[in-house]
């Protein structure tokens, strides 16, 4: 069995990604708004380099995202005139790249009227399109095959279009705790290109893909994709999984559309994949068939002797073997890789250890190590050899749980966890916790305002000094802006804190990122934005600032999102599948924490 999750994108595909506007079906009775040209219009500058470029797959990534807008009526509504939707703003605009997105838009939009009024659009455009645009009413799926990991798999179909042109849709699916869509992305090479990359990744690290890869009938696909895109919902941030995913979406539809019907889906009982929120079996891998309790019998051997023995070293030795058990079947089965595995992967991302049994590791696994190899037989060479494995795992342990990374993926665990249980008040307050940065600091949250703060400098790399002092120049002027029409919303002082200790932040994590060539104002209105949207001020009804509020105190014409996207992760910021997760008191305002405890205590009382 494959116990690495592998590189799901081989050949390191990126995407175009961006986000756009529309609002209602536009009058025949209205003139419509004026438009920039053609070569002005950021939009098109996304599209003409992806439609140039070589990749057959770089038009469907740039153009997918702003399907998806078009077809979503509550996106932007404030963004264009009244009357005019984001079709009409490519309609109006007679160039290659709007004839290709008209292509797109016809070929696989989701909403009918959209497609009709692209195909009588299509009519007047003389254009000539590559085969990967012109071609998508002609594309056919020629095969699907699939692997497994253990707690998901990649399932994958190619593509064919005219004149030869083939590519492969390769999604990830996650078994728990339903299947759902996890990753997707496009590659514009053939099935068999894709496959001999991932055999080449597997062999280094050991597998053999041809053991595990299944072809997969064409209907039982479908079933399995569609089953999938049901339980993965429509509204998931777009700064969500992947490289491509979600924004690619209106393209795995087109693709799932193209395959027939009548398959069989994933069964109810397939996941076998160990999550950190799975309960205790109810009959526990620890306990024998003869009744031996293994985690009795280590506690009392000799490599435990140095143990600090009780509940919390014997909760800990069976959260290891369930681990083991649930993931491979078998819960004494230690080699070097496992090892490796749980120190890098599952110990320092799991929600449900406590700090006092995490303090126990560094003894704890060494120790239920040579025990486990022990009792099954292992040469002493063999147990020697797994130990000296890990002895530098350890060391770095600490350090590895410490990365806000980690801590991020272990906020993110907390949401999984309740989400398998099925308890909606339990999904409720593992997001407050998520946004507030875990159970304890919801615990023991505080109203108090921030206090008015000044960037700190000497917290910054030197050689970024003077960039954060000329961001910080702009915050200023942006957020006193921005609030000077609704001074009710937030206060200027507090406001700047949180944004100027996101600022310091994302310096100390990932300096690289302000390292790159970017505007100092884009960048300024991106931490405001992150901060504002994380503190319930920014987005959706019924918070007060839109968008369009943002671009006018900061002067901007287009949007931050995608530098707001790049300094998310750099800040290393959960992923959250409503809005903006701060995950930091110390960047919440006084009145956003009000609200989460508000909540909470609601929550409490049901």
């Amino acid at each position: 069995m494959n116990r690495r999750r592998h590189d799901r994108n081989p050949l390191g595909q990126g995407a175009a990604r961006h986000r756009a506007s529309r609002r209602a079906p536009h009058s025949p009775h209205r003139a419509p708004a004026p438009v920039e040209p053609a070569a002005e219009n950021p939009l098109i500058r996304v599209l003409r380099p992806a439609l140039r470029s070589e990749d057959p797959t770089a038009f469907w990534v740039a153009a997918a995202p702003l399907i998806m807008e078009m077809a979503d009526p509550q996106h932007h509504l404030e963004e264009l005139p009244e009357g005019v939707d984001l079709l009409d703003t490519f309609l109006e605009i007679d160039v290659a790249e709007t004839t290709a997105l008209l292509h797109m838009v016809a070929a696989m939009s989701p909403d009918e009227g959209l497609r009709s009024r692209a195909q009588a659009g299509l009519t007047t455009r003389r254009q000539p399109m590559p085969p990967q645009v012109s071609g998508l009413v002609q594309a056919s799926v020629t095969e699907a095959l699939a692997f497994s990991d253990g707690a998901g798999e990649n399932l994958m179909v190619e593509l064919l279009l005219p004149r030869g042109v083939r590519a492969v849709l390769i999604t990830y699916i996650e078994w728990s705790p339903v299947p759902y869509m996890k990753d997707a992305f496009a590659i514009g090479e053939p099935m068999d290109e894709v496959t001999r990359t991932y055999r080449e990744i597997m062999a280094r690290d050991g597998d053999s893909l041809d053991e595990m890869l299944e072809t997969v009938t064409l209907a039982d696909a479908g079933a399995r994709f569609r089953q999938a895109l049901t339980s993965t919902p429509r509204d998931v941030e777009q700064a969500g999984f992947g490289e491509q995913w979600p924004m690619l979406r209106s393209f795995v539809e087109f693709a799932v559309g193209l395959l027939p019907d009548g398959g069989e889906g994933y069964e109810d009982d397939l996941v076998s994949g160990f999550s950190a929120g799975d309960p205790i079996p109810e009959h526990p891998p620890w306990i024998l068939e003869d009744g031996t309790d293994l985690v009795e019998e280590f506690l009392a051997s000799a490599p435990a002797a140095d143990l600090e023995l009780g509940k919390d070293a014997q909760d800990l030795a069976a959260f290891l073997m369930v681990v083991l058990d649930a993931t491979f079947g078998d819960p004494l089965g230690w080699d070097p890789e496992l090892a490796e595995w749980m120190l890098s992967d599952v110990l320092p991302t799991t929600p449900i250890l406590s700090e006092e049994q995490i303090a126990q590791i560094p003894l704890a696994l060494p120790a239920l190590i040579a025990w486990s190899l022990e009792r099954t037989g292992e040469e002493p060479s063999v147990i020697a050899q797994t130990l000296s494995a890990v002895a530098p795992l350890l060391e770095q342990f600490p350090a590895r749980r410490a990365d806000p990374r980690m801590r991020a993926r272990r906020l993110e665990e907390q949401v999984d966890f309740a989400l398998e249980h099925e308890d909606p008040t339990a999904l409720r307050m593992a997001d407050l916790a998520l946004r507030a940065g875990g159970f304890d600091a919801l615990a023991e949250l505080e109203t108090t305002p921030l206090p008015a703060e000044e960037l700190a400098l000497p917290q910054i790399p030197a050689d970024l000094r003077d960039l954060a002092a000329e961001v910080d120049a702009h915050l200023v002027d942006g957020v006193t802006a921005l609030l000077s029409e609704q001074p009710a919303v937030a206060d200027v002082d507090e406001l700047l804190t949180a944004c100027r200790r996101l600022l310091v932040r994302i310096t100390q994590l990932d300096p690289a990122v302000l390292r790159r060539k970017a505007s100092t104002r884009n960048t300024a209105a991106a931490v405001v934005s992150l901060i504002a949207r994380g503190n319930a001020l920014m987005g959706y009804s019924p918070a007060p600032l839109h968008e369009k509020d943002l671009r006018r105190a900061f002067e901007l014409r287009s949007s931050p999102s995608q530098r707001a996207r790049t300094l998310k992760e750099a800040a290393a910021l959960p992923h959250r599948f409503d809005g903006i997760a701060l995950a930091d008191p110390g960047l919440l305002l006084g009145t956003a924490r009000t609200e989460l405890l508000r909540v909470r205590d609601v929550l409490r009382a049901e």
